[in-house]
């Protein structure tokens, strides 16, 4: 188990911590805005991927099982993280809508992702056990819209706020996992959040950089993959608004961005802001603990299909 624990868990949140940590504490790297926008996504992105490779192997595509599409998902992130920042930064003016542009690329590449795999050679079948059109449809809306809607905060709130948020939302996404009985889901989750604790402490010493649109974009996608997969390809016994209720918890930042808020002390703020985002996060644990797992006949990779 120690062993397990060192190759799915510690060593990928090393690998992706110590990637963001390079890009904005080291000068000469912290001074490529590019680089520095799309390090948070792609520091996610290979943590990741290395856990799931260290649990499961490296996911073929087209993806031979269903759950092979959590460490897709990882691959699909790095490619949103470089994507995202050739948007620039929200506080530029822009004489053609590249954001929601590619905010909507990103949501249809997630919602045509069993027939981008049925095109390359793979068999036509939905992405997780249960899922339809309808269903591929409403993650792809939810990539596009849940991005730009965080992307309001993402200029405003640099520094800590965002990556202490995404850590308590995915800290929270993984005994929700473990709670479902799906280990490799579980480790995900945990290497995600400390990925993000690992950027919160990097931009607390580095300057307070912003995660930028390529972080956003690769947490997004993430937090619209990994909630969908687990309640799909779990029994859990707790309702499928659990998943749905932590992995919106840091949208919860948007209404807190107003002039009344605005005039706290900075530490104030950002204490509140936590203290919401860990409500929403807290209640979707509690419930899902308190619930139980389901049957232990569905408690590795290797049991779905």
């Amino acid at each position: 188990m120690i062993k397990t624990v060192i190759f799915s868990m510690v060593l990928p949140v090393l690998a992706g911590g110590g990637l963001i940590a390079l890009c904005w504490l080291l000068p000469p790297l912290r001074k490529w805005r590019w680089l520095s926008s799309a390090c948070f996504g792609l520091a996610l992105a290979v943590g990741v991927f290395a856990s799931f490779v260290a649990e499961n192997g490296v996911p073929p595509f087209p993806p031979a099982e269903r759950a092979q599409w959590v460490g897709l998902a990882a691959v699909l992130a790095a490619i949103f993280a470089i994507l995202g920042p050739m948007t620039g930064s929200s506080e530029r003016i822009r004489k053609w809508p590249a954001t929601e542009l590619v905010a909507f690329l990103a949501g249809a590449i997630v919602a045509g992702l069993p027939l981008i795999a049925e095109l390359a050679g793979g068999e036509a079948k939905s992405m997780f056990s249960g899922t339809g059109p309808a269903d591929q449809i409403a993650m792809g809306l939810a990539v596009a819209f849940g991005f730009l809607a965080l992307d309001k905060v993402v200029d405003a709130r640099p520094g800590v706020t965002l990556p202490l948020a995404f850590f308590i939302t995915f800290a929270a996404l993984a005994p929700i996992a473990d709670a479902a009985s799906w280990i490799t889901l579980t480790f995900l989750a945990a290497v995600s959040a400390g990925v993000s604790f690992v950027a919160a402490l990097a931009a607390r010493f580095g300057g307070g950089p912003s995660i930028g649109r390529g972080g956003l974009l690769a947490a997004t996608v993430l937090l619209v993959i990994f909630p969908v997969a687990g309640y799909r390809q779990t029994y859990g016994e707790f309702p499928w608004w659990v998943w749905g209720l932590v992995a919106g918890a840091p949208l919860v930042l948007l209404p807190l961005e107003n002039p009344w808020i605005a005039k706290l002390p900075p530490w104030a703020g950002l204490t509140l802001r936590l203290l919401c985002v860990a409500a929403l996060a807290g209640v979707a644990v509690v419930v899902a603990t308190q619930s139980g797992a389901g049957g232990d006949e569905i408690n590795d990779y290797g049991g779905f299909n």
